[in-house]
């Protein structure tokens, strides 16, 4: 009669599989999203009220500059800047010994 050892099953390991599962199921979800749907445009969006006013900015043709230079507002406004005072630079003769 012979003698049959056989080795000892290991329990299958569900969390383990399971969790492969998930990932590989959110790696398609996250493929498919990324290379198959349209995404939405910033026209169907719309654009925010500041930006329409930039817009309407830059569509401007002619700008004079007399116009601002000459108005009242502009002619209102007080110059409180300080005369800018140079500091010698150098010596004289940069090539004299000390």
């Amino acid at each position: 009669m012979a003698i049959v050892i056989e080795q000892e099953k290991k329990p299958t390991n569900w969390i383990t599989i399971i969790s492969i599962v998930v990932f590989v199921g959110i790696a398609f979800a996250g493929a498919y999203y990324l290379f198959f749907t349209q995404p939405q445009l910033l026209a169907e969006i719309g654009t925010p009220p500041r930006l329409q006013e930039l817009n309407q900015l830059t569509q401007l043709k002619q700008f004079s500059p007399s116009t601002v230079v000459n108005s009242p507002s502009f002619m209102q406004l007080k110059d409180y800047s300080a005369p800018l005072v140079l500091p010698p630079s150098g010596r004289d003769n940069p090539f004299r010994a000390y």
